[in-house]
Order: C-alpha cells, then structure tokens, then sequence
C-alpha cells in the first residue's frame, strides 16, 4: 500500500505563493516591463508597410513616458499603405490623450538600439478613439534615409574638399591674385614699399596738420590781440575806429590833397604847368638835353673848362 504523504497548509502556502510569483514575473516579462501588470489598458491598432525590425512586446511611449507595450504583429495586406497590422496597448489612464488627431510613428532608442513604438498625443479638446480602433500612422524616416541624407551631406562636404584642394593647388602654383601674394616676392616687396611710403606720407600729413594748426592759432591770437587793441582804443585802428579827431584829420587831409589835385588837373601852379603846359615840358626836355651835353663834352676836354698851374 502506497503510504499517504501529509502536506502541512503552510507548505502548501508557500508553494503558492511562489508559483503566483512566478506566473506574475512571467506576465510582466511577455507583457512589458515599463508598465504594471495590474494596470488597466485599452488596445488600439495601426498600419504600417514597414515595421523596420519592431517585435512584440517593445514598448510604447507616449511624449517620452512608456505607457505599455506591442501586442502583435501581423500581415494583413489590405492596400499598399495597410501592410502591416500593429497591435499595441496603452494605459486607460492616459487614453484621453489618443485623440483623433494623434497618431503614432515608428522610433529607434540610440542609432543601432531597439525599435519601439511612439505614440503622439492629440488636442485635448478633441474626442478620443474609442478602444480597439485604429490610430493613424505618421510616416518617419528610418535609417536608410539618415544614411540617404548622411551620403548627400558627405558628398557635398566631398565636393567642398576637392574644390578648397584645387584652390590651395592654385595658389601654390602662383594662379591668381592670391596666388601671386603667396609665390612672388617682387609683389610682397613692392606693397611692403607702398606701406612704407603711406606710413611717411600719414607722418607728413600729421607734421603738416601740426603747423596748420599752430599757425591757425597764431592766426586767431594775433586777431585777439588787434581785436583787443581795437576795444581798447589803441594803435591806428583803434584810434580810426574810436577816436572822431583822427577821423576829421584824415577827412581834411582827404579834402586838401583833392583840392591840390584839382589845381594841378586845371594847370594851375608850377606843376599844374609841368602837368599841362607842353611847351614848358619841351623847354625843361631840352634843358635836361643841353645839360646832359655839357656834363659829357667837360668829361671828355676837362682842360677846356678847368685849367690847373702849380707854379
């Protein structure tokens, strides 16, 4: 007879507890480890034409909070935007974010990490989707175009490359304004010398603009001065200003050498005669003549003129 074996309750409890443990832990790891498995969620599903290597059970995030994870994945074949059915789930209590303007795009944690499933928040103020419809897919660049547009950038840079060389190989050959700067020295030896004659021209022009100035202020002191002077009363055009006396002095002289001038012009006076009278003026040309004549004839015969006897 077989014996009969006696489990005692608080063994028994134990091996429950540890198969419910068990069961929970295996429930989390197919179910997804960011969300709790006590947590009530609501599925939806989406369409794709590529999952681009997501598998059940990735997660999926909501504005960057995981909020559960992928169901399945499966083809469906419906048109050609409809390939791929995806099922997901999300938790009930951000299910008022899955509006009918959200959607959701496929994601890539790091350049080479695992695929997950993103799923963007639509306007609060519009309806949600009811649970088990479909949320609309938002195409995103996967890595083939990050390397498409990778490839373009680092031919561009290429080109960039090849054109700055065969610049370079220009100037070093001599080509080019830029060229001739780097390769002849005739060049640099003729603009050190032009530099050299502005930094003397500037220094001429600087000494130049001295003296202009300092004669300038020459200038304006000496008019000070007069002008001073001329306040003051002072010298002759102080007093011509200032004093009436030397005024009427020089209105009179003024008057009298007019009045002489007057005389003269009307042949008044001996030099109103030397002025006007022709004949007078022809007497004084000859006797200047016959003058001139004799002074000549006593140069050349003194003895006709001067006789001398010592004894």
């Amino acid at each position: 007879m077989k014996r009969t074996v006696k489990v005692k309750w608080g063994e028994l409890k134990v091996g429950l507890l540890l198969a419910i443990a068990i069961a929970a832990m295996l429930y989390a790891s197919f179910s997804g480890g960011g969300t709790s498995i006590f947590e009530m969620k609501a599925r939806y599903r989406t369409y794709v034409t590529d999952a681009n290597g997501l598998v059940a059970g990735a997660p999926v995030w909501l504005s960057g909070v995981e909020v559960g994870n992928v169901k399945s994945i499966e083809f469906v074949n419906l048109d050609s935007a409809r390939r791929i059915e995806l099922e997901f789930t999300v938790k009930k209590a951000v299910t008022h974010m899955v509006t009918v303007n959200a959607g959701v795009k496929l994601g890539t944690i790091g350049l080479m990490g695992d695929k997950y499933l993103e799923v963007v928040p639509g306007g609060l103020d519009q309806p949600p989707i009811p649970e088990g419809g479909v949320v609309p897919n938002i195409p995103a660049g996967d890595l083939s175009s990050v390397f498409s547009e990778s490839e373009k950038t680092m031919n561009s840079a290429r080109g960039l490359v090849e054109n700055l060389t065969d610049i370079t190989g220009r100037m070093r050959r001599g080509e080019g304004a830029a060229g001739q700067l780097i390769t002849n020295d005739t060049l640099y030896h003729e603009i050190t010398t032009l530099m050299a004659s502005l930094t003397l021209l500037i220094d001429d022009l600087q000494k130049n603009q001295e003296r202009l100035v300092s004669s300038i202020e020459n200038v304006s002191t000496n008019l000070s001065e007069i002008s001073s002077q001329v306040n003051s009363n002072t010298g002759t055009i102080g007093k011509l200003i200032s004093d009436p006396a030397l005024y009427d002095n020089i209105h009179s002289s003024a008057g009298r050498i007019d009045s002489i001038l007057a005389r003269i012009s009307r042949g008044e006076g001996t030099a109103g005669s030397l002025v006007n009278d022709a004949e007078l003026y022809e007497e004084v040309r000859n006797l200047i003549v016959r003058i001139e004549n004799l002074v000549a004839d006593i140069e050349k015969n003194p003895r006709k003129y001067f006789k001398f006897s010592i004894f």
